[in-house]
């Protein structure tokens, strides 16, 4: 069975029962297992394809939300499969789950995010980097590498990105001054304005100084959101 949001002992009612009790009488363990096993890839696949495309990776803090809408597209599933039971008031129910599930879909929003910088295990110097912010329209899903050229300065690259001007150690970047900057290459960047660069943060010293080619690596990922138009969910 494939990796899901939930698991299937995740799958319970709002008033705290089983979905199992749902489920016609003559199915064995073995066969509501496989019912929800299957309704949760349904699930997940509708959720990753539907509304996550192009999103290679999620942050892990965004899986609880997810979580929760898979839950209740599996329980809307089951309720409205061949093999749930005529309980009175199924439809109600169903129409719910599936409501709810579908409206927390169309106002998903995930804003860029980053996750904390890992120093190479080569790293002499003994130095962090602070808490990444990132920039709704600009951030997108990549990795980013900072290698030290010196004590005092890193290049910065991101995998789709590209090179942006170099950061000096202990002061914030990007910084808004900044003149003429050649990168690792020599060659003349473009100096995108403040606002439109991609992430932030201070990279600051240590007890031990930098020394080239220590580096720090992470990753960003694109805000995801979604909007109605025409009757059809996309991708915003």
């Amino acid at each position: 069975m494939a990796t899901t949001y939930c698991v299937n002992a995740d799958i319970v009612l709002d008033n705290g029962k089983s979905v199992d009790s749902l489920m016609d009488a003559d199915l064995d363990a073995a066969g509501i297992t496989e019912r929800k096993d299957a309704a949760r890839l349904r699930a997940y696949n509708k959720i990753n394809e539907q509304y996550l495309a192009g999103r290679t990776l999620i942050p892990a803090t965004h899986i609880a939300t997810l979580k929760e809408i898979e839950i209740d597209l599996v329980i809307s599933d089951i309720m409205t499969g061949s093999f749930s039971m005529e309980t009175l008031n199924v439809s109600d129910w169903t129409e719910k789950y599936a409501e709810r599930a579908k409206d927390a879909l169309e106002k998903l929003r995930f804003d860029a995010s980053a996750e904390s910088a890992a120093a190479d295990s080569q790293n002499t110097g003994d130095g962090t980097v602070g808490t990444i912010v990132a920039n709704d329209h600009f951030t997108v899903t990549e990795l980013w590498t900072l290698i030290a050229q010196n004590q005092n300065v890193f290049t910065v690259r991101g995998s789709l990105t590209g090179p942006l001007p170099n950061l000096t150690v202990g002061n914030a970047y990007p910084e808004k001054d900044w003149g003429t900057v050649v990168n690792d290459y020599g060659l003349i960047l473009h100096i995108r304005e403040y606002e439109a660069y991609p992430i932030y943060l201070t990279v600051t010293t240590g007890a031990t100084a930098f020394v080239q080619y220590d580096r720090f690596t992470f990753k960003t990922f694109a805000a995801s959101y979604y909007r109605q138009r025409d009757g059809n969910i996309i991708r915003g």
